[in-house]
């Protein structure tokens, strides 16, 4: 399926059916549970949590002080990027311009509802900050009603104004349909996105799910990558998403995921390949559910 967004218009929708079809078989059927729904793990062989995660700071409430300690955190982590809102880019810009930490930048955040017209503006101004990343809310409305033009077009608006950066499409998955997912995910890909995001941690319907984390993976195949974010507050919670598929977490729990699974020896793949294994020794399931 991985090859799937390079289809016509008339055939798109055969695609995500099947997609969802496939899915449900194999989940019912439980051919490789939800980490065998894809080709292969996408996480590199190398690769290490601490990489894997965009250490977030979205409260509306944050002031300069947190978020240069947002900054001073992922540094010392060595986190892949710092997720804020646009106020703070230009200083999270500053204090990681010598580091490997990107910074992402949200866009018409939470509720995605903005006009195609304002989040390109919005897009143009953050990368002007300094932004590296871009994470835009997809127009959640217009993918309910199945306005798939306008969705497609809203996407590619930030793609353009992004001019080569990485966007994220959050797609607010516990609000929509299974179908509605996947034909979100095929038509931001073919818009030009670089990955597809399960959802803001904002919206009352609830946060990332490895089952949702996994049908986005199914859609968008192994070369577009997917971010899971909402309400991932413990070790377990990250790997089963990890092994879903993801290739990114977005968490505000970022710090005692990294100190508690910096202290296992095991091979980030070998964790991934079971997470229920280190749940018996996880500190942050220990703080999380007492």
């Amino acid at each position: 399926m991985g090859g799937c967004c390079q289809v016509s218009e008339y055939e798109i929708d055969d695609v995500a059916r099947a997609v969802v079809a496939d899915f449900r078989k194999r989940s019912r059927t439980g051919v490789g549970c939800v980490a065998g729904l894809t080709h292969g793990n996408p996480l590199p062989a190398h690769a290490r949590f601490s990489r894997c995660i965009d250490h977030t700071l979205l409260r509306p409430e944050a002031t300069r002080a947190d978020i240069a300690q947002l900054c001073e955190q992922a540094v010392e982590h060595e986190f892949a990027a710092v997720c804020v809102n646009g106020a703070w880019v230009s200083l999270c810009k500053e204090r990681l311009c010598d580091t490997k930490v990107s910074v992402a930048a949200v866009v018409a955040f939470p509720l995605g509802a903005a006009t195609s017209s304002a989040k390109a503006r919005e897009t143009e101004e953050l990368v002007d900050a300094g932004a590296d990343e871009l994470d835009v809310v997809a127009a959640i409305g217009h993918v309910r009603e199945g306005s798939w033009n306008y969705v497609e077009d809203d996407v590619r608006s930030v793609v353009e104004s992004a001019a080569g950066r990485i966007v994220k499409v959050i797609l607010e998955t516990a609000a929509l349909e299974p179908f509605q997912i996947v034909k979100g995910a095929l038509l931001a890909k073919r818009a030009g996105a670089r990955f597809v995001k399960t959802s803001t941690g904002f919206h009352p319907s609830g946060g990332a799910s490895p089952e949702a984390v996994a049908l986005l993976r199914l859609a968008v195949g192994d070369d577009v990558g997917v971010k899971a974010s909402g309400g991932i507050r413990d070790c377990t919670s990250a790997l089963r998403m990890l092994a879903a598929g993801a290739t990114r977490i977005g968490t505000s729990s970022a710090i005692g995921l990294a100190r508690c699974l910096g202290l296992s020896t095991t091979p980030l793949r070998e964790l991934v390949s079971d997470p229920e294994r280190h749940a018996a020794v996880c500190e942050t399931a220990r703080r999380e559910h007492g």
